[in-house]
């Protein structure tokens, strides 16, 4: 998996930046996850360059538009895959043209790690969601959005094909549940002159090595809504690496205190 570069530069030996963090972009890790049901969530896609290299993760909120991270967006042409849960198979899948040319960056968002990390995919061709599976499922489809009611903290799912424990990169798509914390615990968690901003929400488990810089960059983090579906809460967007060993929260974009951004622009192209 392409590995973003960390904002600070490390001017130390290499012994030592195994356990020095540092804040930056997702290496794409989930530590501690699992496989998820073939099906699980077919409103994940994945962001492939044209030689079928994944890189970043997002999330189909209408079959034309993907949402995701800002600093995801860095190819002129690439590949959005829909219906994949082997990150290599695409036997399955729907894979759909993505430019540069089709897609817009929040207007504040400044690059590296900080506040307004999102940014929405539009395609040419949108995605067939009425295609259905062998046992009746629909292996794409999209997931709402949540509006700004985050108030309390709350449980979570995190899923991508980041890399396990090891380091190896899974082909399957992983799963990780993950306790959602909000501005205010998040930032008594995390290091002295962070860049943590109040439209992040963070997932924190003390004492463990589970989070969100463990998952792939723009992914989706959920939570489950009254009627049992899930809605998209959080993007994945920044923690300190390196993901295997750091303990502090790792760091989302907040859906919800974007809604009416997102509202705004979902008809830019």
């Amino acid at each position: 998996m392409r590995q973003f570069v960390v904002l600070l530069a490390l001017a130390v030996a290499s012994a030592s930046a195994n356990i020095i963090a540092w804040p930056g972009f997702p290496e794409g890790r989930i530590i501690n996850g699992h496989e998820a049901n073939s099906g699980e969530a077919p409103f994940i896609v994945s962001l492939q360059s044209t030689s079928n290299s994944h890189y970043c993760a997002g999330s189909l909120i209408s079959d034309r538009v993907v949402l995701t991270a800002a600093h995801c967006m860095t190819y002129a042409t690439f590949q959005v895959v829909a219906g994949a849960h082997s990150r290599t198979d695409k036997s399955a899948t729907q894979v759909r043209k993505g430019s540069s040319a089709r897609q817009t960056i929040h207007e504040k968002y400044g690059g590296g790690v900080g506040p307004y990390d999102l940014g929405l995919i539009f395609l040419e061709e949108p995605f067939d969601l009425t295609v259905l599976a062998r046992d009746g499922s629909a292996p794409v489809s999209t997931i709402s959005v949540a509006t700004n009611q985050f108030t309390a903290n709350t449980d979570g799912v995190l899923f991508g094909w980041g890399r396990d424990n090891s380091g190896s990169l899974p082909d399957k798509l992983q799963k990780l549940d993950v306790d959602i914390i909000g501005y205010a615990d998040c930032l008594d968690a995390l290091p002295r002159g962070n860049s943590l901003a109040d439209s992040n929400i963070c997932s924190y488990t003390a004492g463990t090595t589970d989070g969100a810089c463990n998952g792939d960059s723009g992914g989706p983090l959920v939570n489950k809504k009254v009627d049992g579906s899930y809605q998209l809460v959080g993007i994945v967007s920044w923690g300190y690496t390196p993901c295997a060993s750091t303990k502090y929260p790792s760091v989302y974009t907040y859906t919800g205190a974007y809604s009416d951004w997102i509202n705004e622009h979902s008809n830019d192209h």
